[in-house]
């Protein structure tokens, strides 16, 4: 069941995926500032409004594996960029991380919905053309994971 919930200020009624995303992002940009534990990150999360609308276990996937696997999702997002990985606003990185993930291990999800969703998400978190960047390098990874289904 994909219920909508209150926007908190992020535009349209959003899905309970897409505020577990934002979660998530949020998640992996504390991570990248402060490289807290996964634990104490998740602690802090589940203390928000935005969490009893998310769906949790959707949510601690992507933000657990993200973390896990945060090595290997540069390296596939680093190609593709324009800046070095360490001029790139946090908060973008967060973002490609996370869709990144999902690109690569939720083949479940449509990569056109994984792409959408990031850009939506980068529009009320990222700096003003970062969405560009996003979508941009995006769909460059998705067509190097999923080109049979792009």
């Amino acid at each position: 069941m994909n219920k909508t919930i209150n926007n908190y200020g992020f535009g349209k009624d959003v899905s309970a995926r897409r505020v577990s995303r934002i979660l998530a992002i949020q998640g992996v940009y504390s991570y990248l500032y402060a490289e807290e534990k996964n634990s104490e990150i998740i602690d802090y999360l589940s203390e928000q409004d935005l969490y009893t609308s998310a769906d949790i276990v959707f949510f601690e996937d992507i933000f657990n594996n993200t973390l896990k696997n945060i090595v290997e999702l540069r390296e596939l997002i680093t190609p593709f960029l324009n800046i070095s990985l360490d001029r790139l606003s946090k908060v973008e990185e967060a973002v490609m991380l996370v869709a990144t993930y999902e690109l690569k291990e939720r083949i479940d999800i449509p990569l056109k919905t994984i792409i959408n969703e990031a850009v939506e998400v980068d529009k009320c978190l990222g700096s003003n053309d970062g969405h560009r960047i996003v979508n941009g390098v995006l769909d460059k990874i998705a067509k190097k994971l999923r080109c049979q289904s792009h």
